[in-house]
């Protein structure tokens, strides 16, 4: 239990996609200019995230490495993932038609997400077993999401803060990411070997 905890951890923290693996780096300038779309967002591409790295886990395990067709993989990837974005986002039309209507061009994107899409590679990749890549997959989305929705927070402050004007919007986002990302190496650093 301890080693699952720790490896959704690290997956959150220290080796975050966004800030430390630099995958959906785009998302996080994009789409978190308000809270409420962060959140919308968050929830929604945790769903993607979640399912199609599972998916694409098995599919890689049980599909792709007995036949041989690893090469095969970054194809797989981006089929399973866009057709499982596709699912959610016509479960979400039906549901939530607001909140498609407000978040259409995000909820588009997410099937083509580097994060979404690099997260499966990772663990495919890594030789962990399903229980301990289940556990990364958790952490890598909850890492994201909790990232998406902290960057959002962080901007509407720094928007009201008393900045000055050639440090105003990117470069004050940018700055801000860069210290948050230094400190998420410094989990890295600080985990035992």
């Amino acid at each position: 239990m301890t080693t699952f905890i720790g490896i959704i951890l690290a997956a959150a923290l220290a080796n975050n996609l966004v800030l430390v693996q630099l995958l959906g780096v785009s998302s996080l300038f994009a789409f978190s200019n308000r809270l409420q779309a962060a959140t919308e967002l968050a929830l929604f591409t945790s769903a993607v995230m979640l399912g199609s790295s599972l998916c694409n886990l098995l599919l890689q395990r049980f599909l792709l490495q007995p036949l041989g067709l690893e090469f095969l993989q970054l194809i797989c990837f981006i089929g399973v993932t866009a057709w499982l974005s596709h699912q959610l986002r016509i479960w979400v039309k039906r549901h939530y038609p607001h909140t498609l209507r407000r978040q259409e061009l995000a909820f588009t994107l997410v099937g083509a997400n580097s994060a979404v899409i690099g997260l499966a590679w990772l663990n495919s990749s890594a030789e962990l077993t399903l229980i301990h890549a289940m556990a990364s997959s958790l952490g890598a989305t909850a890492g994201f999401a909790f990232l998406l929705l902290a960057f959002a927070a962080l901007r509407q402050r720094l928007d009201l803060a008393d900045i000055p004007a050639p440090f105003r919007g990117a470069p004050s986002y940018l700055i801000s990411a860069g210290i948050v990302a230094m400190c998420l190496l410094g989990f890295a650093e600080a985990a035992p070997t």
